[in-house]
């Protein structure tokens, strides 16, 4: 008797139909990581932004700054603007806040436009790798059209209504924004 070693062809074609229908059900899991990636920063963002806006504004009721429409604090040694005790929608409001004198600079990762509004200001902040045309010259519909941005609306009244932080591409389901 003759004592064979290996596979037939059989064998070999189902076993590559196999590894083909597995790649083509697993492929999509591993093919959306960067949109994945920017969710996870827009989400890090907001959390940045709320810490920021918390500890500004717990600072200022410290300093007696809380109930003012137009005021500032100094955070880490810089001064940051506030309006009611909480960070203006302003480069030197809640971007000053969130940056507040770390080493590395807020505006190499993320961009921002500021939106002039009654009664209250309002920031759209997005990754400078979501927007085109990216630089210093974005438009605030650049930034909306990428779908994947977050937006501070700062106090407003005199019942101090606190900021308002809108993540725009988490609240769709599919999160196609990002």
């Amino acid at each position: 008797m003759r004592n064979q070693k290996g596979f037939t062809l059989i064998e070999l074609i189902i076993v590559i139909v196999v590894l083909g229908i597995l790649a083509v059900t697993a492929a999509p899991q591993f093919i959306n990581f960067s949109s994945d990636a920017r969710v996870s920063a827009l989400k890090g963002m907001e959390g940045s932004v709320k810490g920021a806006m918390q500890l500004t504004y717990s600072k200022a009721a410290i300093d007696g700054a809380d109930n003012e429409a137009d005021d500032s604090i100094t955070v880490k040694g810089e001064t940051v603007d506030l309006i009611y005790g909480y960070p203006e929608a302003s480069a030197t409001g809640i971007i000053e806040a969130v940056d507040a004198g770390f080493a590395t600079d807020l505006s190499n990762d993320w961009i921002y436009a500021v939106v002039a509004g009654t009664p209250a200001d309002t920031i759209v902040m997005a990754q400078s790798s979501s927007v085109t045309p990216a630089g210093a010259s974005v438009a605030t519909s650049d930034i909306t059209n990428s779908g994947c941005y977050l937006t501070y609306t700062e106090a407003s009244g005199s019942s101090a209504t606190p900021p308002v932080i809108t993540p725009a591409s988490i609240a769709v389901t599919d999160e196609s924004g990002c």
